[in-house]
């Protein structure tokens, strides 16, 4: 992996488009843990569990591309001490993915109101979208529906303002609560139609979003 001390990254918090991108930098690796700076504005402890997408760039020669990949916050560090002796606040995380092609816009996720005009169908039932990119997407899932498993590959319709598309995805990851289940699923091989469907919806519902029409 390309990942190395000194590196900076971008994070983004599932489920936080409001967020943003959040900056850090990588103070050590230690096989799929790594040890970061903590962000401005910071995450919170209360995060602790929760996943988080990482990427960076990576040159080779001339060519410049964009990785990223899933881990998960698994710790927070109130006195990390730098190689100058400096103690500084810092967060432990652990890697879930290999790192990827990806782009920040790619990347970009919004939580849409169930009047958003998206639906989401899989194997004849409608489940509730939590969030939403061009990438992919994390719906929630009653506990005493068949547990759906990483890896797991799922063809279901996706319907944008009454115009349903048929899309494949590949479920990355399962979480469960007390009360309900998190699936998270990566797109495979959407056609240029959604993309540009999705895309459109995207930027809509983050309009409305910023001009306070949603909360």
């Amino acid at each position: 992996m390309s990942i190395r001390p000194g590196l900076i990254v971008e994070i983004t918090l599932d489920r936080l488009s409001r967020v943003g991108h959040l900056k850090a930098l990588i103070y050590d690796v230690e096989g799929t843990r790594l040890t970061i700076s903590q962000t401005s504005p910071p995450i919170l402890s209360s995060h602790t569990k929760r996943y988080i997408t990482i990427s960076y760039i990576f040159k080779k020669g001339k060519r410049t591309r964009r990785l990223g990949f899933s881990a998960v916050i698994s710790d927070f560090i109130k006195n990390y001490e730098l190689s100058s002796g400096t103690h500084v606040p810092a967060l432990i995380v652990d890697i879930k993915s290999e790192p990827e092609d990806m782009s920040l816009r790619r990347s970009f996720r919004v939580q849409p109101r169930y009047d958003s005009g998206l639906i989401l169908t899989i194997r004849g039932k409608i489940y509730s979208i939590a969030d939403i990119s061009l990438s992919g997407l994390s719906f929630t899932q009653p506990l005493f529906h068949g547990s759906f498993r990483p890896s797991d590959l799922l063809d279901f319709e996706l319907s944008i303002d009454r115009e349903s598309y048929t899309v494949r995805g590949s479920v990355i990851r399962v979480s469960e609560t007390v009360r309900s289940r998190l699936v998270s699923i990566v797109f495979k091989d959407m056609g240029t139609d959604i993309e540009k469907a999705l895309g459109t919806k995207i930027i809509m519902i983050e309009r409305q979003i910023l001009s306070g029409l949603l909360s």
